[in-house]
């Protein structure tokens, strides 16, 4: 489990009217994970598909006390179960994005930004 290049720790209260946009992609045996606040990437990282990769990625979600708005690769039953269990929280918004197959290293940073402009 890593989060790497991660410029500020999670603000313990809003520090804008931003919200953080996180993009969420399960690539091969990974969670691949990309924060976004302030149109920039600020953090990337990847956790173990499975349960305790899970149970980790809640918990970096958790860390954020701010609104979140979340875009996650549905390719598979495992993508979208993922995808209910991190939209669970009040406070998040959740997109699911259609997804044949997440294969690119660049899939959660894409997933980021189109949470970013996401309506």
């Amino acid at each position: 489990m890593t989060i790497s290049r991660q410029e500020q720790e999670p603000p313990s209260w809003p520090l804008t009217e931003d919200k953080v946009c996180i993009g969420i992609a399960l690539v091969g045996a990974d969670i691949q994970v990309a924060t976004r606040a302030s149109g920039c990437e600020i953090a990337h990282g990847r956790f173990p598909a499975g349960p305790l990769g899970t149970a980790a990625l809640l918990s970096y979600l958790a860390d954020w006390q701010t609104p979140m708005r979340l875009a996650v690769a549905t390719a598979g039953a495992a993508a979208l179960g993922l995808a209910l269990a991190v939209g669970a929280p009040h406070g998040r918004e959740v997109f699911l994005v259609s997804a044949q197959t997440t294969q690119t290293v660049y899939a959660a940073s894409d997933l980021a930004r189109y949470a970013e402009r996401a309506i």
